[in-house]
């Protein structure tokens, strides 16, 4: 009881506090952001993805899903296929996505493929948004404070500017820890790919759960998209794209070593999935799917 009332109060105390300035507030994450995602290069991770096919009501028609098993040669993430559909890929095809992933290791460590991650990191694209604190509220029983951001008008150096100035939203910061436990975006325009002919996405939403694992370091444990639009100008689709990460294994690849296959892991119950596919990055996969 004595506990629950200390805790009781702290909420009280901080709920009366002032909020603070939210460009400030959001430079001052911006380490530890970089923190989290070195700190992804130091696991191998389990990724469930599934796509829904969606009908006008939002139920779904059709599924797909992949289960991958993913690990980091230099800052690269290098996913395994394992799964489809829920079944182990056959003898034959899973020594290919074996081959393929070794040879993508590889490739990083001797420098003939790309090394940095591909996309776009979140600590890259902070300066992008004004940031306006709104509101402190509690997440999961612990006070987090909630920001509000839209884009800075005008152009940026950063890959996929052109759909960042198209994107707002909300994310919630744990107040004590100062990590970021949750992220909401939208579009604010549609969002176009391929010219004319091309994918139209007329509504996008974003969410992205993040959790504390190995009582760490912060890191998304889920991550929920919905897009509308149309494909060559008449076709209307309407998708639901759900990520899961689990079954952290500590991990590294060096010089010498080459990733081994392993049995394919089952579906991880634990809250403390983790990541690789940053939010924002994750919004763009629509449309190269779309």
């Amino acid at each position: 009881m004595r506990r629950a009332a200390v805790a009781a109060a702290l909420l009280l105390w901080r709920a009366e506090a002032p909020l603070p300035e939210g460009n400030a507030y959001v430079r001052g994450l911006v380490d530890k952001q970089r923190h989290r995602e070195e700190v992804l290069d130091l696991y191998t991770y389990d990724l469930l993805s599934v796509r829904e096919e969606l009908d006008d009501r939002g139920a779904i028609e059709e599924s797909h899903s992949r289960r991958f098993e993913i690990f980091s040669v230099k800052g690269r993430p290098v996913r395994r296929l394992v799964e489809e559909d829920g079944r182990p890929l056959s003898p034959g095809r899973q020594a290919r996505e074996d081959r393929e992933a070794r040879e993508l290791a590889e490739a990083v460590r001797s420098g003939r493929a790309v090394s940095e991650r591909p996309g776009i990191r979140l600590s890259a694209i902070l300066d992008r948004y004004d940031f306006r604190a709104i509101a402190r509220e509690p997440l999961a029983g612990r006070p987090a404070i909630v920001l509000e951001f839209t884009p800075r008008l005008g152009a940026r150096t950063i890959d996929n500017d052109r759909l960042l100035r198209q994107v707002r939203g909300r994310i919630w910061v744990d107040e004590s820890e100062e990590e970021i436990v949750r992220a909401e975006l939208a579009n604010i325009a549609p969002l176009k790919r391929g010219g004319v002919l091309g994918a139209s996405v007329s509504s996008l939403s974003t969410r992205i759960e993040f959790r504390k694992v190995d009582d760490a370091v912060w890191l998304p444990a889920e991550e929920e998209s919905v897009a509308a639009g149309r494909m060559l100008l008449f076709k209307k689709f309407r998708r639901r794209f759900r990520q899961t990460y689990g079954g952290y294994r500590r991990f590294s690849v060096d010089s010498q070593e080459s990733p081994r296959p392993s049995p394919s892991p089952s579906p991880s119950p634990s809250p403390f999935p983790s990541p690789s596919v940053e939010p924002i990055e994750h919004l763009w996969s629509f449309l190269r799917s779309s």
